[in-house]
């Protein structure tokens, strides 16, 4: 697979969605284990090469897969490795492991299975909005499917066996990755993510585990696997992330009515900057887009939102040096950077 040609294209999980914005995507990820091997990290790496293959000529039979594509991780150098993690089809662990690792990539990349993480499966699929009952509907028939062709490590009294005790049960992470923007403004976003930690929820920021927050924009995923069904946690998250969200809508309204000039000067500024900027850092463009997203679903300033969405994708360090073709150093990508998003909001009409 030619991952430059991954790094132009539009991400499929970008698109549609409920309406709501500041939701930006749903996903739910399932932990799988082959029966009879040890986990990964105890495998030795002829094993896992078996265990990628029996995987791939596996997923071959299914239907929801037939457009998917291959990618065997010893094939890809650190600049492709570190695109699939900013496009979310692998995790870091994964993405600059040694290990035999593989990643089956499903059409518009809703849907792609990890191989060899912590696990020897992790298959997720993503979709815009909040889509979790929709999506574990797609899921669970992929785990159908899978499990009649592969033997699941499993346990009657246990659940699904996973090498990480916390995710053994169900297998099931739920999560969905949120833009609060009038949060962030109010400085009170620090505090409700301390309030969905008390819930029994996680917050991670737009990578997953282990990173920060950026650009108003965090992930919230259930904690819990053990003991608990998948409708149920899927249920909870629901609940929790239209508190957050409603939450968030009165805060943008109270921003809007006590201090509705300086808002829009912030976005006007935020504007000008990204159009006309000749050099720009990722962080600074994602709390710039941050402002321009406010304003555009706060009717501020009528702008293509899809175009933003993608763009805070291919920003990113990898994305830069493959669309650019050439390795750079970081003065050179915040040029590049620069010129990508002039490039694409000029084109779009923004």
């Amino acid at each position: 697979m030619n991952l430059s040609e991954l790094a132009r294209r539009d991400v499929g999980w970008l698109s549609g969605g409920d309406g709501n914005p500041c939701i930006i995507s749903t996903r739910i990820r399932l932990a799988r284990n082959l029966k009879g091997f040890s986990f990964p990290s105890t495998s030795p790496a002829e094993t896992l090469r078996k265990i990628r293959e029996r995987v791939f000529r596996a997923c071959k039979s299914i239907s929801l897969l037939k457009k998917a594509e291959n990618i065997r991780l010893e094939e890809c150098d650190d600049i492709d490795r570190q695109l699939l993690l900013e496009r979310n089809l692998v995790s870091r662990g994964l993405a600059f492991s040694s290990r035999p690792g593989g990643i089956l990539l499903g059409d518009r990349e809703l849907m792609s299975i990890m191989i060899n993480e912590e696990d020897h499966l992790r298959a997720q699929y993503i979709s815009a909005g909040l889509n979790l009952f929709d999506s574990w509907d797609v899921i669970n028939r992929l785990d159908d499917d899978l499990g009649g062709l592969l033997d699941y490590a499993y346990s009657g009294k246990w659940g699904y066996l996973t090498s990480c005790p916390t995710n053994t049960g169900t297998g099931m992470r739920a999560s969905c990755l949120l833009h609060l923007p009038g949060l962030g403004m109010t400085g009170s976003l620090g505090g409700t993510m301390e309030n969905i930690n008390k819930l029994g929820m996680v917050v991670r920021g737009i990578y997953g585990e282990g990173t920060r927050v950026m650009g108003n924009i965090l992930q919230v995923s259930n904690q819990v696997t053990l003991g608990v069904s998948e409708t149920r946690v899927i249920d909870s998250l629901k609940r929790l992330v239209v508190q957050v969200v409603e939450r968030e809508r009165k805060v943008s309204s109270k921003i809007l009515e006590t201090g509705e000039e300086t808002v829009k000067d912030s976005v006007y500024r935020s504007h000008g900057v990204l159009v006309n900027a000749y050099k720009i850092s990722f962080e600074e463009a994602m709390d710039f887009m941050s402002n321009l997203r406010f304003g555009v679903y706060n009717g501020i300033i009528k702008r293509d939102l899809n175009t933003l969405n993608n763009l805070m994708i291919k920003i990113q360090p990898a994305h830069i040096q493959q669309i650019e073709g050439s390795c750079m150093n970081d003065s050179e990508m915040d040029i590049a950077r620069a010129r990508l998003i002039r490039n694409a909001l000029r084109k779009s009409g923004v």
